[in-house]
């Protein structure tokens, strides 16, 4: 059992951004939508990886506790990477902004700095997990391992429907040995067992990454190549694989235990959460679901799912790589580029109405509403 391998695109010291940034990856998730509402407060999530750096200043203020099953390895700060960077995807809280950045999170080492460890060690973190209280009764809503082997083990699946029964979410990368071709099957455990979530990778034009593994348990899919996040020694960096995507499901489960929570003031069940991940997703594939995007990529915007990219005088702009035509052709104009708001409220999916009266245009006067 190992985490996937992964492809490292590059690592930074800083970012060119002055302020919070979100990730493509986070941003194609619309987990801004859900901030006004939820930052993800209450919600923890148990990262079982190769542990995390607790003292990375984007999510020092974050990890609630941690504990490590790896042998020689008694603290649970993170030697590889790997782990470090799913953790900020989900919940990273300062130059770059998580799905959920004020969620907590729990690290549960369980692969060595080499990336390798035990099914018992897996089984042993998972137990701890579910197990877990902090400081103020604080228990783990999500679980996400970005980790896989092809065989299944007994104890580490009777731990994980323990674990789901103690009302835990349980997510998985779907694995990287995929062939971008939905015809033949990639099997990965524990993404494999029916109970968990498996997430496959697409890149951010929203096609499926040709890494990511296919067959009939995978669920949905996020955003998994060339995905920045945090990195130890307070650096930043670029990571391919579905151990990025299923982090960025495990942010918004957190989102959604978090509304929940608030609205109802219980946290929903792990089969209700699941759903709404699901029902969520959207149709990449076949018309619902197929073996290569399960359900779909999941958004908070029930519209989106949509990378759109345009140049200034240019007339024509794609979505999903699938081109389409301007009436107004955007220009650039102080250092940013401009277009017809009326036109851009259309492709966000926005509706809008304009007010121009008498000799509006001669005044250079209007009115606009936008409805999103």
């Amino acid at each position: 059992m190992k985490a996937f391998d992964h492809r490292i695109i590059g690592i930074f010291r800083s970012l060119a951004q002055p302020a919070p940034w979100s990730p493509p990856g986070v941003s194609l998730l619309a987990a801004r939508r859900m901030w006004p509402a939820t930052q993800g407060e209450e919600a923890v999530v148990a990262v079982l990886d190769t542990g995390i750096d607790y003292n990375h200043p984007d999510l020092k203020s974050n990890v609630i506790d941690g504990a490590s099953f790896v042998e020689d390895e008694p603290d649970y700060m993170d030697k590889n990477g790997h782990g470090t960077h799913v953790a900020g995807t989900i919940a990273a809280h300062g130059k770059i902004l998580g799905v959920a950045p004020a969620a907590r999170v729990l690290a549960v080492k369980v692969l060595n700095q080499q990336g390798s460890g035990t099914y018992q060690g897996i089984t042993a973190g998972l137990k701890y997990a579910r197990e877990w209280k902090g400081p103020q009764g604080q228990r783990v809503n999500v679980v996400n391992m970005s980790l896989g082997g092809p065989e299944p083990d007994k104890e580490m699946y009777q731990e994980i429907i323990l674990t789901i029964n103690a009302g835990i979410l349980v997510v998985c990368a779907a694995g990287n040995e995929g062939d971008g071709k939905q015809e033949t099957r990639e099997i990965a455990f524990p993404a494999y067992y029916d109970e968990t979530i498996a997430v496959g990778a697409i890149n951010m034009q929203t096609r499926a990454a040709n890494f990511s593994n296919t067959n009939n348990h995978i669920d949905l899919v996020a955003p998994g190549v060339e995905t920045y996040s945090t990195y130890p020694g307070g650096r930043y960096v670029k990571l391919s694989g579905t151990s990025m995507a299923a982090p960025h499901i495990s942010g918004a489960a957190a989102l959604i235990y978090s509304r929940y929570k608030k609205r109802f003031g219980t946290f929903p069940t792990p089969g209700t959460v699941g759903l709404l991940l699901k029902y969520l997703s959207i149709d990449l594939g076949e018309v619902g679901f197929d073996e290569l995007y399960g359900y779909g990529v999941f958004s908070f915007n029930i519209d989106g799912g949509k990378a759109i990219q345009l140049a200034a005088n240019a007339k024509k702009y794609s979505i999903n790589g699938q081109e389409h035509e301007w009436n107004h052709i955007p220009v650039i104009s102080e250092d940013s580029i401009q277009g017809a708001l009326s036109e851009l409220s259309d492709v966000l999916g926005c509706d809008s109405n304009t007010e121009m009266g008498g000799g509006a245009l001669r005044k250079k006067q209007g009115k606009m509403e936008i409805w999103c």
